[in-house]
């Protein structure tokens, strides 16, 4: 039997509300793909609405077949066939674009709306933020409204709304226990490169890169310690390692695949680190790792090393000693810790010749020290604009400027040391952090970038040296305020000292930066990892395969009585207003001293009234009538139920 609805007209309303939701969920695509599919999906949209009203302008089938060849021709132009999910998500945008011409069923509608569903899921193969699923889940919550809406007679946005979240509400926990209980890969659902990288830390430096870099208040990583949180002076996250320079430029050169040597292990610190995109191999870990997080390794100057660039938000779990002493130096390592450019400057060679005319030759680490004292004695500045050098820059920067970031201290230091037949190195990475005091975990800012030397001295192994601390020692304590220090003269820190507003706006940065590491934590980076430590919270770790599925069953049983039970609670009746205003009429009669037994009709209780309050007879009638017009007609009125409260109010009964 054929459906009578579907034979029904479409409303207007409706089609119209369901073009500009699609309009909207296509948006976010405005980063990821061109402007000519989305162009091309948006004069579609145009073309549809104009149709509402001027319905000859809609295109007949053999139009649609002749743009179809034409559109797809024009997706492989623009994407190309490289990207497997820029091609699929242009035709189905294109195809998307097409349907809306050939939309005039109820049916037509209903396919729609389920390839909205399929754009929603595609915006998530390039972003996965917590603000664009929320703006996402309003907008299926909208496409589950039309659907409602194609299956009543007449539209009504309220009812449609109150059915939708009712909906919404009830399907909720079963799945939030399939999301919890189903059993997971590996890696992630959503694996696959989505952000595009960062500007982040490389394996090289020259002067002036890294304090471009810290003029960024943008995140870097977020750290989660699992037992003790390290001293100030040993939060040292440690990145690529720096052999090569020739004066102006330091680079790691062949990066080392040898396993790291084995040193005097202490102690153990245990964390997670959240890295944003970078576009890098490389990892961050606190100085100095001892264990490497899956789909890593360590290289033998203990730097992390992804398997694969990390051009997505990215979880691992590694241990570190800070204390930790690596005493092994190669024939291969002493080799290029000595390395020196071609040219150094006479100036240069005669201070290092003046340390060590000071200094006992087997005691290297008294040349350290006069190497530090110079830094803290001459009047260096620690600041984000150094300036243009003249001539040599390590010549300059030690005798003339004496301005410079951290990356000119590292360096300078470490062929001053070279110069001293020291073996020495430079390692650049991060340093510091600030604690979220709404989620316990530390937020590293591309404003802690830093670079800093190691030496190698008899008996202490390679020995960290920061000659920046030397300069400005706030530098290990406190963050660098980047927004302050681009126009300083000098680098200037961050303090607690902020006003009532400032602290407030302060507070909801922490708070939204807790929700979006939650966000990818719980529901993006949900593996089977984080699964498994869930579960080992209520006793549950062991369960795998049959047992899991078996919980997963028994869970969606659960959730779903659970839903029909609630259903099945008594909601409290909802009083007629109707009902009500007659109800006060009536009460407002027995005090006056009209019989009111309560199976008088209107037309009864009027005829009584009247032989009680002869000259209020008109008014009687007038209320009588209107209530029986409401009560029996088609249709409630609201301004006629208005005008019925009104009568009675003015009602005066002498």
């Amino acid at each position: 039997m054929a459906d009578a609805l579907a034979r029904l007209p479409i409303p207007p309303r409706l089609v119209s509300a369901l073009l500009l939701l699609l309009g909207g969920l296509m948006a976010p695509h405005a980063s990821n793909l061109g402007s000519t599919i989305l162009g091309l999906f948006y004069l579609a949209t145009a073309w549809r609405l104009l149709a509402i009203w001027y319905p000859g302008v809609m295109p007949g089938r053999w139009g649609l077949i002749l743009l179809m060849p034409l559109v797809l021709a024009l997706v492989v132009f623009t994407t190309g066939l490289h990207d497997g999910r820029l091609t699929g998500t242009a035709v189905l945008i294109v195809m998307l674009g097409l349907k809306l011409l050939e939309l005039r069923t109820r049916r037509d509608i209903h396919v729609t709306v389920f390839l909205g569903y399929f754009l929603v899921l595609t915006q998530f193969l390039y972003n996965q933020s917590l603000w664009l699923a929320i703006y996402l889940f309003a907008g299926v919550a909208a496409l589950v409204s039309i659907q409602i809406g194609l299956n009543r007679v007449r539209v009504d946005p309220l009812q449609q709304v109150r059915t939708t979240g009712t909906m919404l509400a009830a399907a909720l926990p079963v799945a939030l226990v399939i999301f919890v209980l189903f059993p997971r890969l590996q890696s992630p659902l959503w694996a696959i490169s989505t952000s595009s990288a960062v500007t982040g830390i490389s394996d090289e430096m020259t002067l002036g890169n890294i304090g471009q870099l810290s003029r960024s208040n943008a995140t870097a990583f977020r750290v989660q310690f699992f037992d003790r949180v390290p001293r100030p002076e040993q939060r040292y996250w440690r990145g690529p390692v720096l052999w090569n320079t020739d004066g102006r430029r330091w680079s790691a050169g062949k990066r080392p695949l040898q396993a790291p040597p084995t040193g005097d292990r202490r102690q153990s610190l245990d964390y997670e680190v959240t890295l944003e995109p970078t576009g890098e191999f490389w990892l961050f870990g606190l100085d100095i790792v001892t264990q490497a997080p899956q789909g890593a390794r360590l290289d033998r100057n203990y730097a992390l090393v992804a398997e694969q660039r990390v051009n997505r938000r990215f979880s691992y779990r590694a241990s570190s000693d800070p204390d930790l002493v690596v005493d092994a130096l190669s024939p291969f390592e002493r080799r290029h810790g000595l390395q020196l450019p071609d040219h150094v400057a006479p100036r240069v060679r005669a201070l290092v010749a003046d340390w060590q005319a000071q200094t006992d030759p087997q005691q290297p680490l008294q040349l350290v020290e006069h190497a530090l004292r110079y830094f803290r004695e001459q009047p260096f500045v620690y600041t984000l604009s150094p300036g243009t050098a003249r001539g040599d820059p390590i010549e300059d920067f030690l005798f003339e400027s004496r301005r410079g970031f951290c990356e000119h201290y590292a360096g300078s230091f470490a062929l001053l040391m070279r110069l001293a037949g020291i073996p020495s190195r430079v390692v650049i990475g991060y340093q510091g952090g600030e604690r979220n005091p709404h989620a316990e975990h530390w937020v590293i800012r591309q404003s802690d970038a830093h670079a800093w030397s190691e030496v190698w001295l008899p008996g202490h192994g390679w020995w960290r040296v920061d000659p920046t601390a030397a300069v400005a020692p706030e530098r290990v304590e406190q963050p660098i305020n980047p927004a302050l220090s681009s126009d300083a003269d000098r680098v200037v820190f961050r303090t607690g000292d902020l006003s009532a507003l400032a602290s407030l706006m302060r507070e909801a940065v922490w708070f939204a930066d807790a929700v979006d590491l939650n966000w990818h934590r719980w529901v993006i980076g949900f593996s089977a990892e984080r699964q498994e430590s869930l579960l080992g919270r209520f006793g549950l770790s062991h369960l795998r395969g049959v047992g899991l599925a078996a919980l997963l069953i028994a869970g969606s049983a659960f959730a779903a009585a659970f839903v029909f039970l609630v259903a099945r609670i008594p909601r409290p009746r909802k009083i007629d207003p109707l009902h009500a205003v007659w109800q006060r009429y009536v009460e407002k009669l027995r005090r006056a001293g009209v019989p009111t037994a309560v199976w008088y009709g209107p037309d009864t209780l009027c005829a009584t009234a009247c032989r009680h309050y002869p000259g209020a007879c008109e008014q009687f009638t007038a209320i009588s009538r209107l209530y029986v017009q409401l009560r029996y007609g088609r249709r409630q009125d609201n301004a006629q139920l208005g005008a019925l409260r009104r009568r009675i109010r003015r009602l005066r009964l002498r």
